[in-house]
């Protein structure tokens, strides 16, 4: 994947993270099965345990979301180094003297 798509992966993870339908969606999910979780015989190990791993699961999807907008922070910042490296130096002094 190039910078410019895992920058671009970055801007679409936040803008689903800050989504509202999502965030209310993964507070529902993870609230459900809280209460699934107490709702759950203690002698009922095989379902605890699912549960559990559903938890985990939602808070592994949130990391990976997180994730990729933290790449995605790396690469936009990489690219605008990379084109600050490409610019010719007459320009960069006129970029910082009227910048």
């Amino acid at each position: 994947m190039t910078e410019q798509q895992t920058a671009s992966m970055g801007v679409n993870a936040r803008q689903v993270l800050d989504n509202a339908a999502y965030q209310a969606a993964m507070t529902s999910l993870k609230a459900q099965v809280v209460q699934q979780w107490k709702d759950c015989p203690v002698r009922d190990k095989e379902g605890q345990l699912l549960l559990l791993q559903l938890a985990k699961l939602a808070d592994k999807f949130d990391g990976i979301l997180s994730g990729m907008i933290e790449a995605g922070k790396f690469a936009e910042h990489k690219i605008d180094l990379d084109a600050e490296r490409d610019e010719s130096r007459g320009r960069r002094m006129l970029r910082r003297a009227w910048g």
